[in-house]
């Protein structure tokens, strides 16, 4: 049996990794989702004579269509060196990274549309958590590498 070196770890060697392959992934999950939708939109349109989740599936399985195409021109324009860097730039095809933000600004925002509606005991939370989410994703934006 043969022995491992000590400073060696098992698995593939990292820069045999390649990285188009992943880049490939986040545009074709979004057409995916899109497609799905779009599909579960029309079925539901013919069959339930009810037109608003009609409508609002449509604008979800547009929304994921346009994420898609979004990403894959960035993915395009990326792996060209048509946007101002060259190829394998990494600052050229920027995405965030995790983030809590994201998720209080849609709380936030939630909670101000539901005091409009219901009352001030919504909408002062609702406005602090937005405010300080907006703050902490705009300061994040500012210090990434």
């Amino acid at each position: 049996m043969a022995e491992v070196a000590d400073n060696a770890a098992p698995g593939p060697d990292v820069s045999e990794i390649d990285d188009r392959a992943d880049s490939q992934v986040p545009w074709r999950i979004f057409a995916f989702i899109g497609a799905f939708v779009l599909v579960i939109s029309i079925i539901y349109g013919a069959t339930s004579g009810e037109e608003a989740g009609a409508v609002m599936l449509t604008v979800a399985a547009i929304l994921g269509l346009w994420c898609a195409v979004f990403l894959w021109r960035n993915l395009r324009r990326y792996e060209a060196g048509t946007s101002g860097h060259r190829g394998g730039d990494h600052e050229a095809m920027y995405l965030p990274e995790a983030s809590p933000w994201p998720f209080g600004i849609g709380l936030g925002l939630t909670l101000v549309l539901n005091g409009l509606l219901i009352g001030t005991w919504f909408l002062v939370p609702g406005v602090m958590v937005l405010v300080l989410s907006l703050a902490g994703f705009a300061r994040q934006s500012r210090h990434r590498a």
